[in-house]
């Protein structure tokens, strides 16, 4: 019996195509969905800040009602868009290829993981006081989940072009 040399097989980069990721679990165009995701983003930014003035305000009770709808609206965007597109990401290969596209999903998603995580613990503490009092000792951590969240965006933003317009 002869000896056969077993050949490692060469990976190919990987690279997002439409018949690996054309349509999402509800049938509707992926490109589509991540459009009106990336959108729904923007819009909760734009709560971000409004919440901000009405913070700088002093209108307490609205800062933490609108600071609440943006996490519910990003709680939503995780489970129906972001949590599905990375699975499916990983599914198609992007894990076995690391390279720039790699690094941009796995930082986006932990970056931000961790702002929507300590969003909800924010909202949640806020949510089950009675005074204010003790939000302002939360404030490192609530500035902490704010620039969290805008670099999870800007690498969102990032992530999208590279998956959709310089792909």
């Amino acid at each position: 019996m002869g000896c056969a040399l077993k050949r490692k097989p060469t990976l190919k980069p990987f690279r997002l195509t439409t018949e690996n990721l054309h349509r999402s679990s509800m049938d509707i165009p992926v490109t589509l969905l991540s459009q009106a995701n990336l959108i729904l983003e923007i819009i909760i930014l734009i709560v971000l800040f409004a919440a901000f003035g009405l913070k700088r305000k002093g209108k307490f009770l609205k800062h933490g009602s609108m600071m609440l709808a943006g996490v519910v609206l990003n709680i939503l965007s995780f489970t129906i868009v972001m949590g599905p597109a990375l699975l499916s990401l990983g599914q198609n290969g992007l894990f076995d290829h690391p390279g720039r596209l790699y690094f941009v999903t796995l930082v986006h998603a932990g970056l931000g993981g961790i702002a929507l995580a300590l969003g909800i613990f924010l909202v949640a503490s806020w949510h089950l006081q009675v005074s204010t009092q003790n939000c302002m000792r939360r404030k490192k951590i609530m500035r902490l989940t704010f620039v969290l969240w805008v670099l999870a965006l800007i690498l969102g933003i990032l992530l999208y072009m590279l998956l959709y317009i310089l792909a």
